[in-house]
């Protein structure tokens, strides 16, 4: 008898989650080990102690920020990702070309079964895991920290100048620092380097 993966689905609508914990169960996909409103509440709760591994996560892509902050406090285990949006969300429509798995609710048991034929498949190779999500004029992007160069701020837009391309958004600097997962430095008032390897 094949262990079916162990699975934590991360979203603030419960209806969807409910939905969701439904397919994966009557299409003896995964077992569903909890469901949680966001990343406090699953490393609040008491459902995960005793867990040993987790090796799936379905997570709304706002709570990512969070989850990478707290990485530690969830099971190990080979994740697989699967970001999820809300049913009438319209930023994240193209992110499946950005991340391995992306679902928007109405969630259907094909796609599903897709996901996880996928992740046990010899050709398939994980995307890394080390970006945080960029929502630029109403479109979601996966920055990777290692294409961050530098940050500079000015009258509250930011530049962020990566390897590739320059993204202009409206925020806080400090906000900005905080996210990061990698080094980075203050170098003047208003610029920011990030310190790669």
């Amino acid at each position: 008898m094949t262990t079916l993966p162990a699975v934590l689905i991360i979203d603030p609508d419960h209806e969807a989650a409910a939905e969701l914990t439904r397919l994966l169960h009557e299409g003896g996909l995964a077992r569903v080990v909890a469901t949680a409103s966001s990343v406090a509440v699953a490393t609040g709760g008491l459902f995960l102690r005793g867990e040993p591994t987790i090796d799936c996560l379905f997570i709304r892509i706002h709570e990512w920020d969070a989850f990478l902050q707290h990485r530690g406090a969830f099971p190990e285990g080979p994740l697989t990702i699967v970001f999820l949006s809300g049913r009438g969300e319209k930023c994240t429509r193209h992110i499946a070309s950005e991340v391995d798995f992306h679902l928007q609710p109405p969630f259907k048991t094909g796609r599903l079964t897709a996901i996880f034929k996928r992740v046990l498949s010899p050709d398939f190779h994980p995307r890394p895991l080390d970006f945080f999500f960029l929502k630029v004029l109403c479109r979601y992007h996966a920055i990777r920290f290692d294409d961050i160069l530098e940050v500079r701020a000015k009258a509250g837009l930011l530049t962020i100048r990566l390897t590739n391309e320059e993204f202009f958004v409206s925020g806080s600097l400090n906000q900005f620092q905080q996210r990061l997962r990698v080094p980075s430095e203050r170098v003047h008032r208003g610029i920011l380097l990030v310190h790669h390897g």
